[in-house]
């Protein structure tokens, strides 16, 4: 059992490490999101190729999780689906109520018709995502008996840190902000994010929820403050709504209460006297 620690231990930190070099090695051979090239596409598919490289190496598939199993789970893929687009919504109106935002010329059919064209595009670069995080991160931290809590700041810091390469021209996570006050605080969205995914991939036993999550959330957030918020100058730490500190609060409020009800679930009832 010891060794069978310390080889996760060890896999663990290769994953990070390696994911995060390919991250800052994929610049180099050029690419953005406006102009995919060799680069950015190595970037967007590093935390799935290096996961699935290392469990070809190691031959281990059991925790991956690729069986979507959604009869079993469709409240949780409903939940993952519609969570996130929620609290942005959510978020909007926490800040008009403190004018740190604004929406105007808004058109739920444009909007709709805007979000859901995008809604492919995101899932695919979800897939190539979450079968890192949490296909093959989160579940290594889980089955080293990490507290849910630290195995979320863990996978948040990796998560963050592979962003970093890109972070400027990733315009649906990052504006015009000084990189200096928003790098920290992206590290902390990352690890209020990595709560409540954390969460549902222990419930489910599949990282397909992840991505639904992961899609919706991109989706329908980035046509949202692209096309009709406006944050108010020097007001994007609390009102953006997908990296401001009211939309990290509702995410952690999200992921304090999946946890706690799934170890309710998991705690035997006491026996009658």
């Amino acid at each position: 059992m010891k060794s069978k620690r310390r080889q996760t231990i060890v896999l663990v930190v290769v994953f990070s490490v390696l994911v995060n070099a390919v991250a800052w090695i994929a610049p180099l051979l050029g690419g953005s999101p406006a102009s995919p090239g060799p680069g950015f596409i190595l970037w967007g598919t590093a935390p799935m190729l290096v996961s699935l490289l290392l469990r070809a190496v190691t031959r281990d598939w059991s925790d991956l999780g690729i069986r979507p199993a959604i009869r079993k789970n469709v409240v949780w893929y409903i939940v993952s689906f519609f969570a996130l687009p929620i609290i942005m919504v959510m978020t909007l109106f926490l800040g008009i109520s403190v004018s740190a935002t604004s929406i105007s010329n808004f058109s739920l059919g444009q909007y709709l018709q805007t979000s859901l064209i995008a809604l492919p595009i995101f899932f695919i670069f979800a897939i190539f995502e979450e079968v890192g995080w949490r296909g093959y991160l989160a579940p290594k931290l889980a089955s080293l008996g990490i507290n849910s809590y630290i195995a979320a700041v863990l996978v948040g810091i990796v998560w963050a840190s592979w962003h970093l390469p890109y972070i400027r021209v990733l315009t649906w996570v990052y504006s015009s902000e000084d990189l200096a006050s928003f790098i920290p605080r992206y590290y902390l969205v990352c690890f209020a994010l990595s709560l409540p995914l954390g969460e549902i991939r222990n419930i489910t036993g599949t990282f397909w929820p992840a991505v639904l999550m992961h899609t919706s959330a991109n989706s329908f957030g980035h046509t949202l403050s692209a096309e009709y918020v406006t944050v108010a100058a020097g007001m994007d730490y609390l009102g953006s709504i997908s990296t401001g500190l009211f939309f990290i609060a509702l995410v952690l409020l999200l992921g304090v209460t999946i946890n706690r009800w799934r170890l309710r679930q998991s705690t035997p009832s006491p026996l009658p006297a």
